[in-house]
């Protein structure tokens, strides 16, 4: 007998035996959704099961915190979403060709989003960004350099030079600002 995969968004992974439908899963998890694994596509909507849904055999399917999705249509925000270190607004690692081009049942293409790529934001555990040497971000000493320059350490906290500004009470005349202003000699 096959089995169902789910894959839990905090990285663990778990497999049940036997017909079982999301709303089981739902139970022991309310603040979560399920997702069938290779149904993300852009532009349509994040494909959450309901309560009713049976998990088919043999199938992966992911199960997502609700409150990292704002919207109900999948973009490249939404995906953003999905990674652990979301809230560091760190750059998604695209390099892995997590697109793929498939024709839809009315023959519109559609942009597929590939159930590892999908898994590998929800398992990384890695930080992205241009940290590391191997980053595709920063793959060079002189981009490095220049990203540290503008992102800076996480150690070093900003903090502004305040300084005053001196206020001149300016009196203005009328005949100042229109510019009939009396001159000391004549011409």
């Amino acid at each position: 007998m096959t089995s169902v995969k789910l894959v839990f968004y905090e990285g663990t992974i778990r497999t049940l035996k036997g017909k079982r439908l999301a709303g089981e899963v739902m139970f022991q998890f309310p603040d979560k959704i399920i997702c069938h694994a290779d149904s993300f596509y852009i532009g349509h909507r994040i494909p959450a099961l309901s309560i009713e849904d049976e998990l088919v055999q043999g199938e992966t399917y992911f199960v997502l915190p609700v409150d990292r999705f704002a919207c109900q249509i999948l973009s490249a925000t939404s995906l953003s979403a999905l990674a652990p270190n979301s809230n560091k607004r760190a750059p998604i690692p695209f390099g892995d060709l997590p697109f793929q081009y498939v024709k839809g049942a009315d023959g519109r293409m559609l942009i597929k989003v590939s159930q590892e790529f999908i898994m590998s934001l929800i398992l990384k555990d890695g930080e992205s960004g241009c940290n590391g040497s191997t980053s595709p971000l920063c793959s060079t000493p002189e981009l490095r350099k220049h990203y540290a320059q503008l992102v800076g350490s996480k150690e070093q906290v900003w903090s502004p030079k305040l300084e005053t500004i001196a206020e001149s009470k300016a009196r203005f005349s009328p005949s100042r600002v229109f510019g009939f202003e009396r001159r000391s000699g004549r011409s």
